[in-house]
């Protein structure tokens, strides 16, 4: 009796292992397959590809065929520009973007011309049609402020395009700030601008409408009105002569008439002033006048000189360039480009040897007084007064 029972009792475990092991497993196999699984799409792989850089080939089908465009129709791309955009006037480092078929095919070409136009060239059903659009921009009056620390150029630097706002300013007191040798750390800007965004995003600067320099203490303030800056009285910012032929610079060497030449090693005369300025930046004629000399002339290097009004000359030498086009006999305006500083001829390093004469005789740049101020037309003055009224009163603080 008891070995049939422990005989029951082995056959009952032996069944339950066999559950276990075979039956359990499958029941879930057969739970999991009557459920049913989510639908998941199949991975899409992307229909377009996008390229954006900027232009490094000279030529614009050279530039796409880089960008894997296909040559015939990179070549038809540049053929469809030709009536809408000169491609010759391209420029290296001008924004472009594409829209490529993953097989290669150009959808869309973008080339930003310059802050306000963009050329595109797109795909239709059929063929390729290029247009230029002018961007639409959206304005907002800003107020900027800055102190002079070292130079104006940094002053402005920490602001979006800083370096064209300076330029700007630079222009507008021209005539009655050396931005090279007056300003002094502590003075204060306020400027007043139209700022231009595209989509959100910042474009550039509109004309300055308003701007104060306190300068060693003295405010200059100038206003826009038709076109022309003027002061907070209604005289022209513009006048006869600039106090200086550079925007940023510092007076390396100043007029005397005994000074040891650093490369001859004598006591020579220097009636001139010297311009400590990076080679390449720009000097301009600082009044309207003729150009009597443009050329190569020994120590001084390249040398224009210029003939002004009631007997006035100027001179700017070891220049590193003259301008194209100057040549003795042509008239040249204020602001105009006579060439770059360098440092040809008998010099150490790049600057800008500064001469003037009147009546042939030397006199000191620096010692020259601001010409006679010029009041806007009476008849205007009124309607002058009124439109600054509020733009005087925002720049003050």
């Amino acid at each position: 009796m008891g070995g049939l029972y422990k005989c029951r009792i082995g056959w009952i475990w032996s069944l339950i292992l066999t559950v276990i092991v075979v039956v359990v497993p499958r029941y879930w196999e057969l739970k999991m397959e009557s459920i049913p699984l989510p639908h998941l799409p199949a991975p899409s792989l992307p229909k377009i590809e996008i390229i954006e850089g900027t232009i490094q080939r000279p030529n614009l089908v050279s530039t796409l065929v880089d960008l894997e465009v296909p040559a015939a129709i990179a070549h038809e791309v540049a053929h469809l520009i030709q009536p809408v955009f000169d491609v010759r006037k391209s420029r290296l480092d001008n924004h472009i973007r594409l829209e490529k078929d993953i097989n290669g095919a150009l959808r869309v070409f973008e080339y930003k011309n310059d802050d306000e136009r963009v050329l595109t060239v797109e795909r239709d059903a059929a063929s390729y049609a290029a247009r230029v659009e002018t961007l639409e921009f959206q304005t907002r009056e800003s107020l900027i402020t800055a102190e002079i620390t070292s130079n104006l150029f940094e002053a402005l630097d920490g602001y979006p395009k800083g370096e064209l706002l300076a330029a700007d300013l630079a222009q507008i007191f021209a005539s009655d700030v050396d931005f090279g040798s007056d300003l002094q750390r502590g003075d204060d800007i306020r400027l007043i601008v139209n700022e231009l965004y595209h989509n959100g995003d910042f474009v550039k600067y509109g004309r300055i409408q308003a701007a104060q320099l306190i300068n060693a203490g003295r405010p200059y303030r100038a206003f826009l009105f038709r076109d022309s800056y003027f002061d907070e009285k209604g005289n022209a910012m513009k006048r006869a002569l600039l106090r200086s032929p550079l925007e940023f610079t510092r007076i390396s060497s100043g007029f005397t008439s005994r000074r040891m030449h650093p490369i001859l090693g004598t006591a020579r005369a220097h009636f001139a002033v010297d311009y400590a300025a990076p080679a390449g930046t720009p000097v301009i004629a600082v009044a309207n006048g003729i150009v009597t000399f443009a050329g190569w002339d020994g120590g001084y290097g390249n040398l224009v000189q210029v003939r002004h009004a009631n007997g006035l000359t100027t001179g700017y030498a070891h220049l590193s360039r003259i301008a194209p086009g100057l040549r003795p006999g042509r008239p040249i305006k204020q602001g105009d480009r006579v060439g770059a500083v360098g440092q040809t001829g008998l010099a150490t390093g790049p600057h800008l040897h500064y001469m003037m004469a009147r009546g042939g005789k030397p006199i000191n740049p620096l010692s020259i007084k601001s010409e006679p101020t010029v009041p806007i037309d009476a008849k205007l003055k009124p309607e002058f007064l009124s439109e600054i009224a509020a733009l005087r009163t925002s720049l003050l603080p």
